[in-house]
């Protein structure tokens, strides 16, 4: 089962991405309001966290004799 954000606006619910399911088919929808906030900060960590992960790794060894080396 996919997930889809939207708003709600009256009785309607209007979705960010199209899902994907023909037109006119009959769907379950559970309505649970984000905490935007709290979405935010999710999504700042994890661009943090993207930032750093280029400067982590890398390549340690240029051939494999290097690794007994060790």
């Amino acid at each position: 089962m996919k997930s889809y954000r939207g708003i709600v606006r009256g009785n309607t619910v209007v979705l960010e991405q199209r899902p994907d399911l023909p037109d006119e088919c009959p769907a379950m929808v559970q309505i649970r309001p984000l905490d935007q906030a709290r979405d935010e900060e999710i999504a700042q960590a994890q661009l943090e966290l993207l930032r750093k992960a280029r400067r982590v790794g890398g390549l340690r060894y240029t051939k494999r004799e290097e690794l007994h080396e060790r």
